[in-house]
């Protein structure tokens, strides 16, 4: 792998030096509106082989330097207008070149309302744009995913987190949203810096919200789902790519309601004018939002709010020094303000409140200068920081009939519960009875920030088309929070102080390289893309020290036919595809640092005295926090192969694709001993003190409890105690041992456009398959107290989890059929969409590296009932035995399990009652059952009209026809509501004004 990347750069020096003298030329022209001829300003001009471009300034004029000679694709586009793209073949000077791009509205005779594939790119990918945007009248832009092949969709939601999970299911291991990369105008929304992205580890650290983004800025938004350039890193599961509006354009107010949901909007792209020299003094792009939404529009009282401002400054430098080397320059600031409320409802008594902040300010910069050098292309410099506020509140009610312990102590040992007024430092804290509100706020303010600079260097030599890019980027997480907090400590819970502050920022440095070449085989054509990137993270003062990746990532693309010169065939276009790549995600903080857990037990309570108050002992235990050394960073391993046709007008995409996760991140825990010592409350017999009198005190390193006569009567007296053994569980973060595999089939049918009632047919769908197995070993010890009334005292240690199953399988087979109508004479669109899950499986599994795992039983209430035969084949009951146990006593002794539980079945009851508590039995005799549901469907409508150039207004209704059938699961014989499976009856409502 280094040699070849040696070779490439070898090879670009000694290309740079043998074209050293090669003549180029120059392009020069105009761009105007096709409908009324006047000047486009701002348009961009792209010669895509070479990366060459152009703003065109207030007349429409651009010029492009040092263009090298051969074919090329010049690509014109402007924010408001149709792209333009063009294949011309440069031999000498162009001094004219005249550009006319039409109106991007629907008086177009072709509007494209579904997510269009990038038939350029040798990897999926797939751009929504503006036009579908609008029509499917997005609020989140989570909502996108209803578009891609398989796509199913949802109704719009704020009140709950919503992310990107590529080419994955609901409910499944491997950390798929959180390695999911979206980016805003190249600003990464990071999850890394937060600890409440893990509820879960085992079943996902959450990816990146993107509720607070305000959706009617959005201009068009790509999703990557094959293998992606090594530019991006920090990723595992494909790239969401958002940009917003550049350029200039009117005034725009967009007014969207729906039954749960209300929205209003105002835009602007200010034209800066120019200066006394005729230098322009850019564009400044203004966004305003506000989205409420609200949880059940009956009762208006749980809700989220989006309040967000955005302004882009961008221009361009093609004056004095930058005449030959033009500049382009923009800068970025957004903010929200908003979050999750759960006012009260006044018709209620209670007061109990619950408020999520979701603040955020998002800060960018872009150099891009073109420097048209025989050894360097572009430059391009950014930088970006990102702050989020996500203050969590809860203000609840909570009651006692006696005064109730809270435990805050953070240190080992035996303390005395005492009252707030008394001693508010104290570790364990002595609430008064009462009703009374509590309010506990977690305080998580996580940060990202990064710079970034890349160079390309293209050449064309002859017909041979070559594309170097070289990056590297530095980014950092970090977090400002102060973690939990209460605003009382006098009514507060447990709850113990560990500040997010002080945690060490993790910073990643990164390289990378990238090869593109494209060489044509006769009439055809071939793409080679091959790229390495080298990540190192950084964790100052931490055990986890520098870590370095490696992400290897191929591409190629065969071109048999090309659609520029066999528009009268056929076939007019064929081209296959395949990819292979690692990509490498960073662990987040919820990860690197579990919030540390303590452990108290209750050593000593004294009999209440006459005014209800009681006194109580406790030992706290910290519980040790192993930071895993050896973790290593989780990676997916991507394969992918494709083609692409187009048989008369008959367009087809397939691609199909294999995944592997490997070292996903997830929780592992062990078990620590001790003992202490336990005061019951029998001990107060003989203590001849009056309960009226008692001053107790607590030894704190031994806990021996002494009475001491506040009279000063009595002596005091040590009260007698017992020792007690006990266990607790502690966590750490460390990787799944086996892989997590997904596969499947994507396929796009663009049918031939039927003219005389200009009407396209859409075909889309996937076959998603998943597959996991945990073995990794599990510790556990049930929280019960054994039959002898101590503490239980064995652990038992299962492959993958204290549960019959250890693993899923799952396969779906879903498709969509879009048929949408453009009436160009009346500027409007109709769309109906049909959504069928034909095929939807599933099925649990248990299995280990050499054999079966979980066992049948013929009694559910009989754990040791074993009968011959397979889970799988069987409809019955499952029980799951520990691989092996060990005892307090002997911890390092593996014990064989069955073994020891056949024996004290026969010989020692007390020690079966207890053993047996380690077994796990299945809840049903279906557990490992096929699970086929039948099909079930879905219709959905969209209508987006426009009234001249002024206003257009847009309707949908999901779930038209209000589908409320029946779903049949093959594993439990039963039918159930569509409801769980298809979105419910939905519609919704937007006007957009513009002047």
């Amino acid at each position: 792998m280094g040699r070849f990347f040696i070779s490439v750069v070898l090879f670009t020096m000694m290309s740079a030096a043998a074209f050293a003298q090669q003549k180029t030329y120059s392009i020069s022209g105009t761009v105007v509106n096709k409908e009324t001829g006047e000047p486009v300003e701002f348009a961009t001009i792209v010669l895509t082989s070479t990366e060459q471009w152009a703003v065109a300034d207030a007349n429409g004029n651009f010029t492009i330097q040092n263009v090298q000679p051969g074919k090329t694709q010049i690509s014109i586009s402007c924010l408001g207008y149709v792209t333009d793209t063009k294949e011309i073949t440069v031999s000498k000077d162009i001094p004219v070149y005249w550009i006319e791009l039409a109106e991007d509205n629907l008086t177009l005779d072709s509007v494209v309302v579904t997510a269009q594939d990038n038939s350029n790119s040798a990897t999926t990918s797939r751009t929504i744009d503006k036009a579908a945007l609008d029509h499917i009248q997005m609020l989140n832009v989570a909502d996108v995913s209803s578009l891609l092949p398989g796509g199913a969709t949802r109704n719009p939601d704020l009140l709950t987190n919503q992310t990107f999970s590529i080419r994955s299911g609901s409910g499944e291991v491997g950390n798929v949203s959180f390695g999911t990369a979206v980016e805003v105008d190249g600003v990464r929304l990071s999850n890394n810096g937060s600890f409440a992205s893990i509820a879960n580890i085992n079943t996902g650290v959450s990816g990146a919200s993107v509720n607070n983004i305000a959706s009617t800025n959005v201009e068009s938004i790509e999703v990557i789902t094959g293998v992606p350039s090594v530019e991006y890193g920090d990723m595992t599961s494909g790239v969401v790519k958002i940009n917003t509006r550049k350029g200039r354009t009117p005034y725009t107010v967009t007014l969207s309601t729906n039954p749960n949901m209300k929205q209003v909007s105002a835009s602007k792209g200010f034209g800066l004018g120019t200066t006394r020299r005729g230098a322009s003094r850019g564009v400044l792009n203004t966004s305003l939002e506000y989205t409420r939404a609200t949880k059940d529009q009956r009762s208006p009282y749980e809700s989220y709010d989006r309040k967000q401002i955005q302004l882009t400054y961008s221009n361009l430098f093609d004056r004095g020094i930058f005449t030959d080397t033009p500049l382009r320059f923009s800068v970025s600031a957004s903010g929200n303000l908003g979050g999750m409320d759960t006012k009260a409802d006044p018709d209620a008594f209670s007061e109990n409140r619950t408020t999520v902040r979701d603040n955020s300010f998002r800060g960018n910069f872009d150099f891009d200068w073109l420097l048209s050098k025989k050894w360097i292309t572009n430059i391009e410099l950014s930088g970006s920081v990102v702050y989020s506020d996500k203050l969590n509140r809860v203000h609840e009610n909570v009651n006692w009939a006696q005064d109730s312990p809270a435990v805050h102590g953070r240190e080992e040992g035996y303390f005395v519960a005492q009252k707030y007024e008394d001693n508010p430092d104290a570790a364990v804290i002595l609430r008064p009875r009462g009703y009374w509100y509590s309010t506990m706020c977690v305080d998580d303010r996580p940060i990202n920030y990064s710079l970034k600079l890349k160079a390309n260097w293209a050449r064309q030599f002859g017909n041979v088309n070559n594309k170097i890019k070289l990056g590297v980027d530095w980014s950092g997480d970090g977090n400002f929070g102060i973690g939990e907090y209460t605003e009382n400590m006098s009514t507060a819970p447990d709850f113990w102080e560990y500040r997010y502050c002080d945690v060490p920022f993790m910073n990643n440095v990164a390289a990378y390289i990238e090869e593109n070449i494209t060489i044509p085989i006769g009439k055809t054509r071939l793409n080679l893309i091959a790229g390495l990137r080298n990540d190192n993270t950084i964790i100052r003062g931490s055990v986890y020290g520098t870590t370095s990746s490696l992400s290897p990532r191929f591409n190629l693309k065969y071109t048999i036919f090309s659609p520029a010169n066999r528009w009268n065939k056929t076939v007019k276009e064929l081209s296959f595809r395949a990819s292979w790549g690692v990509a490498t995600k960073l662990p987040s903080y919820s990860v690197l640092y579990p919030v540390p857990t303590y452990y108290y037990l209750s050593t000593f309570s004294s009999t209440s005295a006459s005014d209800g108050s009681a006194y109580s002992a406790y030992y706290i235990m910290p519980k040790t926090i192993d930071y895993n050394a050896n973790l290593r960073w989780q990676k997916n391993q991507q394969a992918e192969v494709g083609f692409d046709i187009d048989i008369d007008g008959y367009k087809i995409s397939l691609s199909g694709y294999y995944n592997r996760t490997i070292d996903a991140y997830r929780l592992c825990n062990e078990y620590e001993r001790f003992t202490y010592n336990y005061t019951p409350i029998s001990s107060l017999e003989s203590c001849q003190i009056p309960a009226e009198n008692r001053v107790f005190n607590v030894d704190r390193k031994t806990g021996i409890v002494t009475v001491s006569d506040a009279t000063g009567v009595f002596a005091d007296q040590t009260l007698d105690y017992k020792s007690r053994k006990r266990m607790t569980s502690t966590t750490y973060a460390s990787n799944s041992i086996n892989p997590i595999t997904r596969y499947g089939v994507e396929w796009v049918v663009d049918f031939k456009r039927i003219r005389p009632i200009n009407t396209t047919i859409r075909l889309d769908g996937s076959f998603y398959g998943y597959k996991m197995i945990d073995e990794n070993l599990v510790a556990y010890s049930p929280s019960v107290t054994a039959a002898d009334g101590e503490p239980y005292k064995y652990v038992g240690y299962y492959i993958g989890d204290n549960d019959v199953a250890n693993g899923k399988e799952t396969r779906q087979l879903s498709t969509n059929l879009t048929i949408t109508t453009h009436i160009p004479k009346v500027r409007m669109i109709i769309s109906m969409r049909v959504e069928a899950t034909l095929l939807s499986y599933s099925r649990y599994l248990s299995e280990k590296d050499g054999g079966g795992r979980s066992r049948v039983i013929s009694s559910r209430d009989n754990i040791l009932s074993v009968v011959d035969g397979s889970i799988y084949d069987n409809e019955g009951y499952t029980v799951l035995y520990p691989e092996y146990y060990t005892t307090f006593d002997d911890p390092y002794t593996q014990r064989n399990y069955y073994e020891d539980l056949v024996w004290a079945r026969e010989n020692d009851a007390q020690m079966y009652s207890d053993l047996s508590r380690l077994a796990v039995t299945s809840y049903y005799n279906y557990q490992f059952k096929k699970n086929y549901y039948s099909p079930y469907f879905s219709m959905n409508f969209s209508v987006t009209k426009e009234i001249g150039d002024i206003a257009s207004i847009s309707f949908y209704a999901n779930n038209f026809f209000n589908n409320y059938g029946q779903v049949y699961s093959s594993m439990t014989g039963n039918w159930e509501t569509a409801r769980r499976y298809i979105t419910n009856f939905y519609y919704g409502l937007t006007l957009r004004l513009k002047f």
